[in-house]
């Protein structure tokens, strides 16, 4: 009979949680499907949906960002959570690593590499968790665990705690790999041992098969045979490119300071390519974050901002107002993005499960290895006591890919990585009502 009882009450609990997080994911289709319809009878077109990505990405998610950590985040509280900053790096750093692997096992395009890993990467770490975390609690006691009045607060404090460092590392290192990325002239088996690109530029030199005409500016067509298959390719020789020789070859035969003149122009190129890399990493988000922590540990301005008798408070209410709109439009470009349905041009079927895997499956498993470790090996003292700490530590790992990474591809990638990521969007919501459903059970029953 007590035996009974407890499966009994685990079913109960599974099913309750299964309905939580169906009601969650179902949330996100019926927005997204606002934007599926929108793009379906011409509301929302390819340019008014990008456009729409970039002004969210520049105005209403980072008054978001700004609001939630700048209402979260304090000194002190900083100092009782320093573990989930910490898990916000380790899964990231463990999402890039398994995203990287990945890409070179499956080959994927390089004009989707840096999109897939950013997407392995990344999870989303504010809609989704708040909608899970607060239905949990809401339910006060689910199996053997309990959770008092406060823990709705407390576990507002660790989803800023843990948003704080990936929204900082999602808004620097994200956009980077999305322009960092190979465009489509890149031949995507390079990385798999067919550098076809450099074997056809040899063989054109001494071929007499190759035309070519009309100087620096022309194009070469040239066909290369293999036992399987033959492969057409189009080198375009670049005018700019033979200019800059030219002016490398002046300073090779000009007089005895050219050395020095060519270092300079050398170390002037490197020191560019840095800054064009790194220009992704500065945009209206790190800054509204950082603002925001900037707010939340200096009290005056906090309480200058935060409080209705504050003196900027008329400010941040309107950021509050805008920031409101910002995850449903998130959602809406998503939805108006799978208008057509998944598209797998760059990301075929292997990539979408392997980065579902990732997100959903070892991230996941990770998550709980390391809550064991930490829980038997670590004193209890150096952890908050709240069950909602825990619990927002393993959900964070468990969730899928961020919707930002919708926005950031839309402002940084290309038409056909957008494509992609919503793709890879899809299939993970699709899995998440099975996937992201165990999971929790799972935490649920080893908080």
């Amino acid at each position: 009979a007590v035996r009974c009882g407890l499966v009994s009450a685990a079913m109960s609990v599974a099913l309750e949680i299964f309905a939580v997080s169906c009601t969650a994911v179902l949330k996100v289709f019926l927005i997204a499907g606002v934007g599926c319809v929108a793009r379906r009878v011409g509301l929302l077109d390819e340019e008014l949906t990008s456009k729409m990505a970039k002004l969210n990405g520049s105005v209403f998610l980072p008054c978001l960002l700004f609001v939630a950590l700048g209402r979260s985040v304090t000194i002190q509280h900083l100092r009782n959570v320093w573990l989930l900053p910490l898990s916000a790096c380790v899964n990231i750093g463990l999402g890039a690593v398994l995203g990287k692997a990945m890409t070179r096992v499956l080959c994927t395009p390089n004009e989707f590499k840096g999109a897939a890993v950013a997407s392995a990467s990344f999870g989303n770490s504010l809609a989704l968790p708040v909608v899970l975390i607060s239905a949990v609690i809401n339910a006060g006691r689910v199996g053997s665990v309990v959770f008092d009045e406060d823990a709705q607060a407390e576990s507002m404090l660790y989803m800023g705690s843990y948003m704080t460092t990936l929204t900082l590392l999602m808004w620097t290192v994200g956009p980077v790999w999305m322009r960092g990325t190979l465009t489509g002239r890149e031949s995507f088996g390079k990385e798999c041992g067919r550098d076809v690109e450099l074997q056809a530029l040899n063989e054109t030199r001494d071929s007499p098969s190759a035309e070519i005409s009309g100087g620096n500016d022309s194009v070469a067509s040239v066909a290369l045979g293999r036992n399987d298959s033959a492969v057409d390719i189009t080198l375009k020789l670049d005018s700019e490119e033979a200019k800059r020789e030219r002016e490398h070859a002046a300073y090779s035969t000009g007089p005895s300071f050219g050395g020095a003149r060519r270092a300079n122009n050398t170390h002037d190129s490197k020191f560019a390519a840095i800054l064009k890399t790194a220009a992704p990493a500065c945009n209206a988000n790190v800054f509204a974050s950082l603002l925001g922590i900037f707010v939340g540990v200096v009290p005056a301005l906090r309480h200058a901002l935060f409080d209705e008798d504050g003196s900027l408070f008329v400010v941040q209410d309107c950021a509050s107002l805008i920031a409101a709109g910002a995850i449903p439009q998130v959602i809406i470009i998503l939805g108006a993005s799978l208008a057509s349905g998944p598209k797998h041009k760059l990301c075929d079927y292997q990539t979408a499960l392997g980065v579902t895997s990732i997100r959903l499956v070892l991230l996941p498993l990770f998550n709980i290895l390391l809550f064991l470790v930490l829980k038997n090996v670590l004193p209890k003292s150096w952890f908050p006591t709240s069950p909602a700490f825990w619990l927002t530590f393993l959900v964070e790992g468990a969730t899928p890919t961020a919707n930002n990474m919708m926005l950031q591809v839309q402002m940084f990638g290309s038409k056909d990585a957008a494509e992609g990521v919503a793709a890879l969007l899809f299939w993970q919501y699709a899995a998440a009502p099975v996937l992201l459903t165990g999971a929790v059970a799972t935490f649920l029953a080893i908080l």
